[in-house]
């Protein structure tokens, strides 16, 4: 089982909501940083106060290129995604442009992706403090048959995305466990998965890293965290003091064990 800690490091903490404000958002980057999650998603106007928030964390601010379903132009991805980063996104999630998946416009997809990978690459080398600037393309599984599936996840690898993500929150059904087995027979080892979309609650959670995630997104985050079980010292002390114990314990040795499985 995850500790608290390793499975926020896991996660994306979604904020995307159209009616969040200022307080709720500077609540959600407070929440972030006593967390320590992956990083928090974000609308892109409030990239720059979150940023703001987080500067020194280990949590990164991610913020959604293309909308929710992809079908902006890919010159307006291009200048969101410059915008995002210039206000100190770290980390782009980009929807596809399921539009033209479904016409089977693959070449307007490869370009659409390409260009702001190409965007996150240029900021990595040129902008100061930048750092790593990652792309995860959001594929929408829902909408996809297998085989547009296959499509885009190829795309995605061959154009240099850091991630593929499942869902956008926004389709016909969250993350399947088949989905993310899907992908991983698409894109390898070399390619994180994120499952994002139903994911609510620590069973979801792990059986998603089980399947090949590797990062998990979910608005309600503080939620799965606080479902893993703490690790500390004294948890530490207690699974070294089982393994230490006799080969027939005693009663009482045998309940202290079960209270500690509990």
């Amino acid at each position: 089982m995850f500790s608290r800690k390793m499975l926020a490091k896991m996660i994306d903490y979604t904020a995307l909501r159209p009616d969040y404000g200022r307080h709720e958002i500077l609540e959600v980057a407070s929440t972030s940083l006593n967390y320590h999650f992956a990083a928090v998603v974000v609308q892109p106007y409030w990239v720059r106060t979150v940023a703001g928030e987080l500067e020194g964390s280990d949590v990164k601010v991610c913020a959604p290129v293309g909308g929710m379903f992809g079908v902006t132009t890919i010159s307006t991805k291009v200048v969101e995604a410059r915008a995002c980063i210039a206000a100190g996104a770290t980390e782009l999630d980009l929807m596809i442009n399921l539009g033209a998946i479904k016409s089977r416009k693959f070449r307007t997809v490869r370009q659409d992706v390409l260009e702001v990978v190409n965007v996150a690459q240029a900021s990595r080398l040129t902008q100061e403090g930048a750092g790593e600037i990652m792309v995860k393309l959001t594929v929408d599984t829902g909408f996809l048959t297998d085989e547009e599936l296959k499509v885009a996840c190829e795309i995605g690898r061959d154009c240099g995305v850091d991630f593929i993500k499942t869902c956008s929150g926004y389709g016909p059904r969250g993350a399947t466990l088949d989905d993310i087995r899907k992908i991983r027979a698409v894109v390898g080892r070399e390619i994180g998965v994120k499952a994002s979309g139903g994911v609510g609650t620590l069973r979801d959670a792990v059986k998603m890293l089980d399947a090949g995630a590797n990062r998990i997104g979910s608005s309600v985050a503080v939620h799965i965290v606080d479902e893993a079980p703490e690790e500390d010292d004294d948890t530490v002390g207690r699974r070294r003091r089982r393994r230490r114990s006799p080969a027939r314990p005693t009663p009482a040795a045998d309940e202290a064990e079960s209270d500690g499985d509990d």
